[in-house]
């Protein structure tokens, strides 16, 4: 009789933890679930249909932290202090450049955070509009004709094209500077494109916003992935040797330029003799290391508000 209750016990105990765990696998379950559902997926589904679209998504995940792995910039000749991106983004201020990404009918996608240094546009005052809105008339019809090359071309075509050497562009145009009067007529900066066409997923569609296409939407391309133009846009004439022909016998200014953290990007030649640093010793580095405690309320002020030009106190080193 005793072997018979410590035998119940044992299967008793046994079960009890047998659903223990089931109850923790079904919460699992359903937690992943919950999460599925949020990317997409239909609400109902079985277990097992649970668990391969998890390992699915584990696998994609995977293969895009390859990717993103692979075009990591090299640490034997990166600053450690800085990441990736802000990295990236100094290359860019250093060659006076940004980057765009342009469809075949001229709609801006996307422009990196350097153009408002040097044309004073942001970023988001010029994505979804016409590239050809910010060229004079007279390079519409050129700089159109050089990205409309590759509108309709079929699937097969445009495969052929891209896996070619002709996917490569290069090209000089004007391009209107911000203003922050309207009314003022527009100035224009001469600047070279060096880009490459490639396909994309998921481009948005373009509002047109105030320049009518040559060619109807419906004899566009229609592949669910489309061309685009993705290049670096610079300046003819580098920012330094404006600043060196605007030199005065006196100088008592210099520019900086700042990520949206207000860390150094660029520090130019004329700030030594006034603070006392070398470029070198302040980029990465906050700006806030080295305003003066009365101008930390002006700043937050107007660094929300760009474009913007002050003068501010700085602690300086004596040399």
């Amino acid at each position: 009789m005793d072997e018979d209750e410590k035998d119940r016990a044992k299967r008793a105990s046994r079960n009890k933890s047998e659903k223990k765990r089931r109850d923790q696998f079904n919460v699992l379950i359903k937690e992943l679930c919950t999460m599925l559902q949020g990317q997409g997926h239909p609400r109902k589904m079985d277990k097992s249909t649970i668990l391969q679209r998890t390992i699915d998504f584990l696998q994609k995940q995977k293969e895009i932290t390859a990717q993103t792995e692979s075009c990591e910039v090299r640490q034997d000749w990166k600053p450690s202090f800085l990441s990736n991106e802000e990295f990236t983004q100094l290359m860019l201020e250093a060659l006076d450049g940004f980057l765009i990404a342009l469809t075949t009918d001229g709609n801006i996608i996307y422009v990196s955070d350097s153009v408002s240094s040097l044309i004073g546009h942001l970023p988001s005052d010029m994505v979804d509009q016409n590239i050809l809105n910010f060229l004079p008339e007279r390079e519409h019809g050129e700089v159109y004709k050089l990205l409309s090359s590759h509108m309709l071309l079929t699937e097969s075509s445009a495969v052929d094209l891209l896996n070619s050497n002709e996917t490569h562009i290069e090209f000089c145009c004007h391009l209107a500077r911000g203003n922050i009067d309207p009314k003022e007529p527009p100035t224009y900066e001469y600047v070279k494109f060096v880009g490459d066409f490639k396909f994309h997923n998921n481009v948005p569609l373009s509002s047109c916003n105030g320049y009518e296409l040559a060619f109807p939407r419906t004899l566009q391309s229609t592949l669910e992935e489309q061309i685009c133009l993705v290049a670096t846009v610079r300046l003819v004439t580098p920012q330094f040797l404006k600043d060196l022909c605007n030199v005065e016998d006196v100088c008592d200014e210099f520019t900086s330029r700042h990520s949206l953290e207000w860390k150094f990007l660029f520090l130019d030649h004329r700030a030594s003799p006034i603070i006392g640093y070398l470029p070198f010793e302040v980029l990465g580095t906050s700006g806030y290391d080295y305003y003066h405690v009365d101008d930390l309320e002006l700043i937050h002020i107007l660094r929300n508000s760009l474009p913007y030009r002050i003068s501010l106190k700085l602690f300086t080193i004596n040399i």
